[in-house]
C-alpha cells in the first residue's frame, strides 16, 4: 500500500508542474494585456473566456469525466478501447451540433452583449475554442485515466509554449486586439489535438459501445450542473462585491483570493487531477477503504500545514505583491479562503462514494445547494460586512459543500475517515493562527523568525498529541535515512507499510 501512496504522490508533482505552468501564463501575458488592450477591451475578454469555460462545461456533457470511470473500473477493463472510440464519436458529435447552434446564436447573444461589432467576430472565434477543446479535453483525460502525468504533463507544456508564442505575436505584430488572444488559444488548442490524435487511434478499437455510453450519459450528465454551480460558487461572489459593496473593495477581496490561490495552484489541483483516476483503479481491490483513508488524512495535514503557512505570512506576502499600502487590509481575509479552499480539497475525496458508485446526481444537488446558500449568504452579509462577509460566506459553503458531500457519499459507500485526527488538524492550526492574530513585532526579520517558528510548531505539536502513528514515524525515519545514505534508495524491501494499524 505504500508503494500505491508513493505512486499517488509521485503524479499529483507531475501534475503540479503542468497547473502551476498553466496559471503562470496568465502573469505573463497580463503585460501585453495592460499594454495594448483599453480597459473596456481586457474586461470584454475577460467575458468572452467565461463564455467559453461555461460551454466546454455544457458541450462535453461530463463525457471527460466519464472517461476516467468507464476506463478504470474493473467490469470496463476490456472494453477500454472501444469506450475511447465510442465517447470520442459523441464529442465530435455533439460538437458539430455545437457549431450549427454557436452560428446561429452568435449575432443574438452579441447584440445581448452590448456593442455588436465588438462582440461578433469574439464569439465565433469562441465557438470553435469550445469544439478543439472539448475533444481534447476527452483525450487530456484519457491520459489522465492511464496514469501518464509526465505525458499529460509535456503535452500541456507544449500548449503553454504554443500559447504564448502565438498570443504575443498575434497581440503585438498583427494588432488584433482581444481576438489576438482568441485566435492564440484557439491555435494552442489545435497543435494540442494534432499531437494528441495519432496516440488516441492507437488506443481506439473501432466498435461504437451503445450500452456504454447510455451508462456514461448517465454517469455524466449531472456533473454539467455540478461544474456550472461550482464555476457560480466560486466566482458569483466577485458580481456581488461589485454590486454591493464597491469596486474598491472588489480589487482587495481578489488580490486576497489570488494569494489564497497559491494553495489551490500548488496542492488542490494536482490533487484534484490524480485522484479519480487512482480512485477508480482501487475500487473494490483489498485495502481499497483504508487507502481512501489515509489519502484523506495525509491530504488534510498537507493542505491545512499550507494554509497555515500562507496565513501566518500573508501580510507580507500581500505587501510584496502589491507594493502599495492601499492593498494591505486584504491580507485579513487571506486565512478565511484559505482554509475555505481547505475544505473544498477535503470535498473532493469526501465525495468519493458517490463517483464510485455513479451516484453523481447527488453531487450535483449538493453543488448546486453549496452556490445557492453562498449567494444568499452574500446578498445577506456583504452590505454589512463588506468582503470580510464574503470570504466567511465561501467558507461556510465549503464546509456544507464538504460535510454533505461526506454524508451522501457514506450512504452508499462507507469510508471511516480519521475523523479525530482530522479534527486534530484544525484545533492546532487554529491555536497557532489566534498566537499569531494576537502578536505584534515591529522588527521584520525578528518577525519572520518568529512567524516560521510558528509554522514550523505545528508538526512538532501535533507529535505531541500523539497525531502520528507508529508505522508512520517508522516510516519517516527511514526516509531521512536513506536521504543520508543514496546508495540506499534502491532497497525497498524494508520499507514499512504506512497503512498498516499499529
Amino acid at each position: 500500500m505504500l508503494d500505491k501512496f508513493k505512486y499517488f504522490l509521485k503524479h499529483s508533482f507531475i501534475y503540479s508542474i503542468s497547473n502551476v505552468a498553466t496559471k503562470a501564463s496568465g502573469i505573463i501575458l497580463l503585460p501585453i494585456y495592460t499594454s495594448y488592450f483599453t480597459v473596456e477591451e481586457f474586461g470584454r475578454l475577460g467575458l468572452v473566456l467565461a463564455i467559453i469555460t461555461i460551454m466546454i462545461q455544457i458541450v462535453v456533457l461530463g463525457q471527460n469525466q466519464s472517461i476516467l470511470k468507464f476506463n478504470n473500473q474493473i467490469e470496463y477493463i476490456d472494453k477500454k478501447k472501444s469506450i475511447l472510440f465510442t465517447l470520442t464519436l459523441f464529442v465530435i458529435f455533439s460538437a458539430l451540433v455545437f457549431i450549427v447552434i454557436g452560428e446561429f446564436a452568435a449575432p443574438w447573444l452579441a447584440k445581448i452583449l452590448g456593442n455588436y461589432n465588438d462582440y461578433y467576430s469574439s464569439l465565433r472565434i469562441a465557438i470553435y475554442i469550445v469544439v478543439v477543446s472539448i475533444i481534447t479535453n476527452v483525450f487530456q483525460n484519457k491520459l489522465r485515466a492511464d496514469e501518464k502525468s509526465v505525458s499529460f504533463t509535456v503535452i500541456s507544456l507544449i500548449k503553454l509554449f504554443v500559447l504564448i508564442a502565438a498570443t504575443v505575436y498575434l497581440v503585438t505584430s498583427l494588432e488584433l486586439g482581444i481576438n489576438g488572444v482568441l485566435y492564440g488559444q484557439l491555435i494552442s488548442e489545435i497543435v494540442t489535438l494534432i499531437i494528441l490524435t495519432p496516440f488516441m487511434l492507437k488506443l481506439m478499437e473501432y466498435r461504437f459501445e451503445k450500452n456504454i455510453l447510455a451508462a456514461s450519459l448517465k454517469f455524466g450528465l449531472p456533473l454539467i450542473f455540478s461544474a456550472l454551480s461550482m464555476t457560480l460558487l466560486n466566482i458569483s461572489d466577485r458580481f456581488l462585491i461589485k454590486f454591493l459593496d464597491s469596486e474598491e473593495a472588489l480589487g482587495l477581496y481578489e488580490l486576497g483570493y489570488r494569494v489564497a490561490g497559491i494553495l489551490n495552484m500548488f496542492m488542490i489541483m494536482p490533487l484534484s487531477l490524480t485522484l479519480l483516476p487512482v480512485a477508480y483503479k482501487v475500487y473494490q481491490q483489498p485495502g481499497d477503504k483504508d487507502y481512501y483513508r489515509k489519502i484523506m488524512t495525509y491530504a488534510s495535514y498537507f493542505l491545512v500545514w499550507g494554509a497555515l503557512a500562507l496565513s501566518i505570512f500573508s501580510k507580507e506576502i500581500i505587501e510584496l505583491f502589491s507594493g502599495s499600502g492601499s492593498y494591505l487590509p486584504a491580507y485579513e481575509v487571506v486565512p478565511v479562503i484559505l482554509f475555505a479552499y481547505v475544505f473544498f480539497g477535503m470535498s473532493l475525496i469526501s465525495s468519493l462514494g458517490m463517483y464510485l458508485t455513479s451516484k453523481t446526481t447527488y453531487i450535483a444537488i449538493i453543488t448546486i445547494v453549496s452556490a445557492v446558500l453562498n449567494i444568499i449568504l452574500n446578498f445577506i452579509f456583504i452590505p454589512i460586512y463588506g468582503i470580510m462577509g464574503a470570504a466567511v460566506n465561501t467558507l461556510i459553503a465549503f464546509i456544507f459543500l464538504y460535510f454533505f458531500s461526506l454524508i451522501m457519499s457514506n450512504k452508499y459507500y462507507k469510508i471511516n475517515f480519521e475523523v479525530l485526527r482530522l479534527l486534530l488538524l484544525f484545533i492546532i492550526s487554529s491555536i497557532l493562527l489566534f498566537i499569531n492574530y494576537v502578536t505584534q513585532i515591529e522588527l521584520l526579520w525578528i518577525n519572520l523568525t518568529y512567524k516560521l517558528v510558528l509554522v514550523l510548531l505545528f508538526p512538532l505539536i501535533l507529535h505531541l498529541t500523539k497525531f502520528y502513528h507508529t508505522n508512520e514515524i517508522n516510516t519517516l525515519k527511514s526516509i531521512i535515512v536513506k536521504w543520508k545514505n543514496p546508495s540506499a534508495w534502491a532497497q525497498k524491501k524494508n520499507n514499512i507499510d504506512l497503512f498498516n494499524k499499529d
